[in-house]
């Protein structure tokens, strides 16, 4: 059986309208299930209240007549038996009107309990033929219940669907954040660039191939002034485990090094670095392949050299 069903079951069940074998099934589901028994406590307080929407009514006169005859008519004395019961040997001789003097002595029921035992065998089917106000109240009240149970299954399923709809909407929301929050540094970066470009010191080279990687090109920016210098490449191979490109300056005869960095799947890199100030017109860039953290001269073969700038 499926979880909706036993959910089907509760309201039902709220209305006392379940089989024995029905019950059995929900008793069971009940044990192993924690959301159904709250939503049975729920259910069953709902329709606990729903008997104070009924107005009350007094018994009519008929019924109480009815019950006080059949009371008349019960009969007080308990049957009593009709034999002597004799046993082989004589002094064990049983007087059964002893017995049944004493059955009564002890069996003589209250009243009260006779009324009560009377009042158990009044079927409810009774009481509403006597009285249909109650059960017009009784079946707009299990209707009632049935409502309210398809209502809170409804508003349950509404309710999960927005939670929903509510975390997609948030995850879209995070998502735009991020992407903001990406072109607000793409923005802060291409103003520094040009702010970068348009100082009076700026100087700007390009840089080749070499025989190791003659698809390789690259573009630097250099001021003289601050030594701040950025490097956008492509086309260069994927550096070997344990190896990273470096950037050096080369002025006036001496291998000045710069920072040190790895390109992504397809060859490109960007490096942000700050050189040496006071590098003449013709200083060269170059980048070789060295070991990872760099070197403080160059030892390994030369990727990409530019011209004197």
């Amino acid at each position: 059986m499926r979880h909706e069903d036993y959910k089907e079951m509760l309201a039902i069940d709220a209305a006392g309208a379940l089989d024995a074998n029905e019950r059995v099934t929900l008793e069971e589901h009940l044990q192993s299930c924690a959301e159904c028994r709250a939503e049975s406590r729920e259910l069953s307080n709902a329709a606990a209240f729903l008997v104070y929407t009924v107005a009350p009514v007094l018994p009519p006169a008929a019924l109480r007549s009815r019950i006080l005859e059949s009371v008349r008519a019960l009969d007080p004395q308990p049957q009593t038996a009709s034999a002597r019961v004799t046993a082989t040997d004589g002094p064990n001789v049983i007087d059964s009107k002893a017995v049944a003097d004493d059955s009564n002595a002890r069996n003589v029921p209250f009243a009260g309990e006779d009324a009560r035992g009377l009042l158990s065998r009044l079927s409810l089917w009774q009481i509403f033929k006597a009285r249909p106000s109650l059960a017009f109240g009784g079946l707009a009240a299990g209707i009632a219940v049935l409502v309210l149970g398809v209502a809170i299954l409804q508003l349950r399923g509404r309710t999960e669907s927005l939670n929903s709809e509510v975390a997609r909407l948030s995850a879209r929301l995070n998502q735009a954040e991020r992407e903001l929050a990406g072109g607000r540094e793409q923005l802060a970066s291409a103003r520094d660039q040009n702010d970068f470009l348009a100082s009076p010191g700026a100087r700007v080279a390009r840089l080749a191939g070499e025989e190791v990687a003659p698809g390789a090109r690259a573009v630097i920016a250099y001021d003289r002034t601050s030594g701040r210098a950025v490097l956008i490449a492509s086309g260069l191979p994927t550096a070997p485990a344990g190896k990273a490109y470096q950037l050096w300056l080369i002025a006036d005869g001496q291998k000045l090094p710069g920072g040190t960095f790895k390109t992504d799947a397809e060859g490109r890199a960007r490096l942000s670095d700050r050189l040496p100030t006071g590098a003449g017109d013709k200083a060269v860039f170059a980048v070789t392949l060295e070991r990872e953290g760099g070197e403080i001269a160059p030892k390994g073969d030369i990727y990409l050299l530019s011209s004197a700038s």
